[in-house]
């Protein structure tokens, strides 16, 4: 299961230079982070070093993309299908592919336009001349920057219950078991409030602007300011607008997930309205959250005592894994099915996902 380094950015002013540096801490030492640094004029605003810059939280999307996915959508399209196409026994390599690489990349292809996924993740295994199926219950994906948290939690249960059922049933270890084949179930919800990710809501300043309780600040005039200033080196904000921006950025290193300043204007962070900039996956701007406690959204987790599930006695030093464990429910839900070795399962309706943008052999099964 992940977890997430311990960092921090900070930034340095050199003569007429202001420089942003990513540092992980591992044992006590500080390490520069090789990929999370830029330099930009002392007087210049906090966006600038971010222009241009590496991030790797967006996907980009085509037309044809685009049109791919609305097809998904007028087909109903909800199960997917991911075969391993190698002829040797490779379940770990197929595991890993799956959980690193190929599962995230449908996910964060399904999540644009939508602002929920529910998603069930199966498992085929082969293990002593039997065929078993093992499917997780139904879990919530808010934001598409909690996918890549989702799925390591979701297999690693499924794969503690996996290697516990095959020792307790078949008495032997996990590495007995040939997996070639899984099922994704993924539902898309269009409509819906958006969410800041997991790792920020699980902090207690979880509340949402809208128009009846907020600051007095103009959310109109701010999100059409935000627009029109958007990467532009010279761009204009409005001064009337007093107000601090932050935006999320991804490490493309760690894959850590940090805020950071977009727009400061002053240094009084108790009186001064500050607001998150929301993105979708595809980096289009989606609104403002405002945040109530900056100090608190920004202090890092500390991990210097354990969380413990009352139900299953886990602990967890992640306050983002307890939550996730919490909301898969210990993984009690999960369920096995013995499947009949002579039994066929013929799909005749299948869209194969195309290999120019997904890396891996989706099957796409119309309802």
């Amino acid at each position: 299961m992940s977890r997430r380094c311990q960092s921090r950015f900070i930034f340095e002013m050199t003569g007429n230079t202001r420089i942003f540096r990513h540092q992980r801490m591992i044992n006590n030492q500080i390490i520069n982070c090789p990929t999370c640094h830029s330099l930009v004029g002392a007087n210049e605003p906090y966006s600038h070093h971010w222009l241009g810059s590496q991030d790797d939280q967006h996907i980009n999307l085509g037309l044809d993309e685009k049109q791919l996915l609305k097809r998904i959508e007028r087909e109903r399209i909800e199960t997917f299908l991911l075969c391993d196409e190698s002829a040797l026994d490779r379940t770990n390599e197929f595991l890993l592919e799956a959980g690193i690489e190929a599962i995230p990349q449908l996910l964060r292809f399904l999540i644009y336009e939508a602002s929920r996924l529910e998603l069930t993740v199966g498992f085929y295994v082969n293990v002593s001349k039997q065929h078993m199926y093992y499917e997780s219950t139904p879990v919530k994906i808010d934001h598409h920057l909690d996918i890549k948290e989702t799925v390591d939690m979701v297999f690693s249960i499924l794969l503690e219950k996996i290697s516990s059922f095959v020792l307790v049933q078949q008495r032997v270890p996990f590495e007995a078991c040939t997996i070639k084949r899984l099922k994704l179930t993924v539902k898309r919800q269009l409509q819906g409030q958006q969410q800041i990710p997991l790792q920020y809501r699980v902090k207690s300043d979880t509340r949402y602007t809208d128009n009846k309780n907020t600051t007095c600040v103009d959310l109109e005039l701010l999100s059409k300011s935000f627009r029109s200033y958007h990467g532009q080196r010279f761009g204009h904000f409005p001064v009337s607008l007093k107000v601090n921006l932050y935006c999320l950025r991804v490490c493309a290193s760690t894959k850590e997930l940090y805020a950071v300043p977009y727009l400061l204007r002053s240094e009084d962070v108790n009186t001064t309205p500050t607001f998150l900039i929301l993105t979708d996956v595809a980096g289009e701007f989606q609104g403002m959250h405002e945040i109530r406690n900056v100090r608190r959204f920004l202090k890092a987790d500390t991990r210097d005592h354990m969380l413990e599930c009352r139900q299953c006695k886990s602990h967890f030093a992640d306050r983002l894994q307890f939550a996730l464990h919490k909301q898969i429910d210990c993984g009690g839900g999960f369920m096995i099915w013995q499947i009949n070795p002579e039994s066929v399962e013929l799909y005749e309706n299948c869209l194969l996902l195309p290999k120019q943008y997904f890396k891996f052999a989706w099957f796409g099964i119309r309802n």
